[in-house]
């Protein structure tokens, strides 16, 4: 019975600390998508009486479009999360019910992982973006914002 637990418990060691990773990862871009919101509020009510609307306006598309880069990147994060956790029940399903197509296995590990990926690359495009609207609000921006 041991051996049968120990089984079990390396099987989904990958997928758990996956799990995990992906915790982590969500606690950051919660407080990523916190500040831009805050700060897209903020620019907006600033701009109602700013005597520079223009620039408020391109700080403002700015830091919206962030706020829907965190979105997606939000999204992708839970197709992973979602995908983990299919494979931990199919492997540990597969392992006490005797059925086991490690193809099926593979396709969900592999699409937990790219999901993960995909989200770091909208994460990244993020992080450009909020450079983007620094360099508008410190007036650096030389080039047209559109």
């Amino acid at each position: 019975m041991a051996t049968q637990l120990e089984d079990v418990v390396n099987l989904v060691t990958g997928s758990l600390v996956l799990f995990s990773s992906i915790g982590i990862f969500v606690l950051t871009l919660n407080a990523r998508y916190t500040q831009s919101i805050g700060r897209v509020r903020e620019i907006y009510d600033h701009k109602k009486t700013s005597p520079e609307p223009d620039k408020l306006e391109k700080e403002l598309n700015v830091m919206v479009f962030r706020c829907h880069l965190l979105k997606w990147s939000f999204g992708l994060l839970l197709c992973s999360a979602i995908c983990s956790g299919i494979f931990l029940l199919c492997s540990i399903g597969a392992r006490f019910w005797g059925y086991f197509n490690p193809e099926i296995l593979i396709v969900i590990l592999v699409s937990s992982v790219l999901f993960v990926f995909c989200s770091m690359v909208f994460l990244f495009f993020d992080v450009l973006a909020s450079l983007k609207a620094t360099l508008i609000h410190i007036e650096r921006w030389k080039y047209p914002v559109q």
